[in-house]
């Protein structure tokens, strides 16, 4: 079975270097009011897209020649929103119903699987979350200390191989005490470190022993896959997601990555308003959510959850919000709105779900913002897409139109119904 799986993750890496479909030919918005996500708002312009790219931008940005035009008038231009905590697309039915859910493998240490060889690119819920503005998201798996490396997929496009942005995008740890998997979809941890007197020093024994492999990797005459998937995460060049929900468990995060020269990430979060000085002491980056939670203790302010961000924010930690599920993923946007209406200023609220998480991940030269050279992934909206009263009229991934999604359907065949003069 290991080796079957190490099989169709070399496979899916090497499929994942061609080409995608091509966008079929330029696409132009014009005359529509342009919100890059950097920089100033553009009141009226114009943003061509071809190959997949942007390649134009502004006021008055020509049109090429053959391009499809889309009248713009009335309507705002997004950068498309990045949800940079799901299961989106190994989650499918709550309640585990079977072959709806993959997001547990056996074992405590499966630093060798990519949470997006995974992913259904026919998954229902993809096109309820795309529909609500979401082009892009972080899958991570959930049970164990180590369950996999999380992987940043653009949702819609028609094979597993096109949706990848970054399979190894970072290494998704649950650290012992923290509550294991997020989110309501994934389990507690299982196998023998659930039996072990100390989880927390075996997750230590285990990096100690990715990091001398590390040291030695390419002379093995039996390579081991595992602590070779470790390198980039031990040697410190790709991040490491570490869940934490606690105050108590986020200092413990923070120490752990200290005594182990990582480079964290701390996911969840819930109570990071205690912890504050030390999470701006550390310089580490948080993802946060989801927000409509409870207060952890009936002793917290009521508001606690919700106005996390913003004291985030005044402290000046990097920090994107996040929904920690998949049928969740859709709320995106609103998740936003709760910490706007609680003191986070509006342009770090877009922020917080676009450009953030882009740079936190460090791929903000491709992602987060609408600038030339950065890939089309944009919303074309009646507003604000935060706004529970806006509508996304249209989404395009990597330069594509996304079809209806399927409660989008169904509305469309219904509402057409005849009504028989009832």
């Amino acid at each position: 079975m290991r080796t079957r799986l190490i099989c169709i993750a070399a496979a899916a890496l090497c499929a994942a270097a061609l080409a995608q479909a091509p966008q079929p030919k330029p696409v132009a918005i014009v005359d529509a009011r342009i919100v890059p996500g950097v920089g100033p708002v553009i009141p009226s312009g114009t943003i061509v897209f071809e190959n997949g790219k942007i390649t134009a931008l502004g006021a008055h940005a020509a049109v090429p020649k053959g391009a499809t035009v889309v009248a713009g008038h009335g309507m705002s231009v997004y950068p498309g929103l990045f949800d940079a905590d799901t299961t989106l697309g190994i989650a499918e039915v709550t309640g585990a119903a079977p072959g709806t859910v993959d997001t547990n493998e056996l074992g405590d240490f499966n630093p060798q699987l990519l949470a997006s060889i995974g992913v259904n690119p026919a998954s229902d819920i993809i096109g309820t979350v795309r529909a609500n503005g979401v082009t892009t998201a972080l899958v991570a798996m959930r049970g164990g200390l180590i369950p996999s490396q999380a992987s940043i997929v653009d949702l819609g496009l028609y094979t597993n191989d096109e949706m990848s942005v970054r399979r190894g995008a970072a290494l998704w740890i649950n650290l012992p005490g923290s509550g294991g998997g997020r989110g309501g979809n994934g389990g507690g941890r299982g196998g023998a470190a659930a039996a072990a007197g100390n989880p927390l020093q075996e997750l230590g024994d285990y990096l100690d022993a990715a990091r001398r492999y590390a040291a030695v990797q390419g002379t093995m005459a039996d390579p081991n896959p595992a602590l070779a998937a470790m390198a980039p995460y031990v040697t410190g060049k790709l991040p490491v997601i570490v869940t934490a929900s606690s105050a108590a468990d986020i200092r413990a995060a923070i120490r752990f990555g200290q005594q182990q020269h990582l480079k964290i990430i701390v996911a969840g979060a819930r109570d990071a308003w205690q912890a504050i000085p030390e999470i701006k002491a550390a310089g580490v980056p948080v993802l946060y959510g989801p927000l409509t939670a409870m207060p952890a203790s009936e002793n917290d302010p009521y508001d606690a959850v919700y106005t996390t961000p913003s004291e985030l924010a005044k402290a000046g930690i990097p920090f994107a919000i996040v929904t920690g599920s998949a049928a969740d993923s859709r709320n995106l946007p609103y998740n936003a709105a709760l910490a706007e209406a609680y003191g986070l200023a509006p342009e770090d609220a877009l922020k917080s779900i676009t450009l953030a998480p882009a740079q936190i991940l460090g791929l903000d030269s491709e992602l987060g913002s609408l600038a030339v050279g950065k890939r089309a992934n944009l919303i074309l909206a009646s507003g604000d897409p935060i706004d529970p009263r806006s509508q996304i009229k249209s989404v395009y991934i990597d330069g594509q139109l996304m079809p209806p999604s399927k409660h989008q359907r169904l509305y469309q065949q219904w509402m057409a119904r005849p009504d028989g003069g009832h």
